[in-house]
């Protein structure tokens, strides 16, 4: 049972932007501008979506009894601190509320898809995201029925079953991101890299899919102000290419920091929320405005 709930810090830009490969270690940062431009450079592994299986094929009863109890642990946790109740508070604002009842006019249902959550079973870090997710499925309530799709290269069959003891469905191909979205849709992507934002937008570039989508992820305004800030230094061209879709976009996207301050103070020097700093920081809210008849580029 995922308890009623009862801490995000700004960060330097630069470090915001994560690599989500098949053996990456969640939240490790990509610290200067030549390991940028060395980790974002394009490859067909994140451009096609392709079959996928558990990089751990092996079950354990016991390794599953004592992951769910740490995930139990992580909502019971994230559920009582304060960035829930920012982040809730951030929820029930009627400029979100009114994003979503726009989202969800022509159909009563959303879905959650939850990307690159990282190793649930190696690291805490990852279990707090998926703990948001999962306490965000029970605020949506009746709106968000179905379960929260999940996918993650780095995940073992032993994640997969404890996932899917919480209610959630593994995605079985690697979809690199390329999901068409058919219905109304969170894209829940907290601290992924550029390009599989930059996937998922390429494979809904029509107004009218764009419109059924809201991404929680890292902030768009962040990624944009860092590409022009790299300008002409070494990586930048990479990062244009990797983000060009999402760098593209952002006149049509209202954004909205996930969380709001409380009582107006910034909690980024508490030091009882560095591990939500840690999972949280840097993620916004974006929602995409644009007609039916909007130039949509050539991109």
């Amino acid at each position: 049972m995922i308890p009623s709930p009862s801490k995000t810090l700004n960060s330097n830009p630069n470090e915001a932007w994560t690599l989500v490969n098949r053996r990456r270690r969640r939240g490790k940062p990509i610290t200067n501008a030549a390991s940028r431009s060395k980790t974002l450079t394009p490859s067909p592994e994140h451009k096609t979506p392709s079959s996928w299986i558990p990089t751990d094929s092996s079950t354990d009863s016991e390794r599953e009894s004592k992951l769910l109890a740490r995930m139990e642990s992580a909502i019971r946790e994230l559920g009582s601190s304060r960035f829930v109740h920012r982040f809730l508070s951030r929820y029930r604002d009627p400029q979100i509320q009114k994003e979503l009842n726009k989202l969800l006019t022509p159909c009563l249902q959303i879905q959650i898809v939850a990307y690159g959550i990282g190793s649930i079973e190696s690291y805490k870090t990852p279990r707090l995201p998926l703990a948001l997710a999962l306490l965000l499925r029970q605020e949506l309530g009746v709106r968000a029925m179905r379960p929260i799709e999940v996918f993650d290269p780095v995940l073992s069959a032993v994640e997969c079953a404890v996932l899917a003891a919480l209610g959630c469905r593994v995605i079985t191909v690697d979809e690199c991101g390329r999901r068409e979205t058919a219905m109304p849709t969170i894209y829940y992507m907290p601290h992924c890299e550029a390009m599989l934002y930059d996937n998922l937008l390429d494979a809904n570039w029509k107004p009218v899919m764009l419109r059924r989508m809201v991404v929680i992820g890292n902030s768009f305004g962040v990624y944009e102000r860092y590409v022009k800030e790299m300008r002409g230094a070494c990586g930048s061209v990479a990062l244009e290419v990797d983000g060009r879709h999402l760098l593209w976009i952002r006149r049509y996207v209202r954004e909205v920091e996930m969380e709001g301050k409380e009582n107006g103070r910034d909690f980024k020097e508490d030091e009882d929320e560095v591990e939500l700093f840690k999972a949280f920081h840097d993620l916004s809210w974006h929602f995409f405005e644009l007609d039916d008849d909007a130039d949509m580029g050539e991109l």
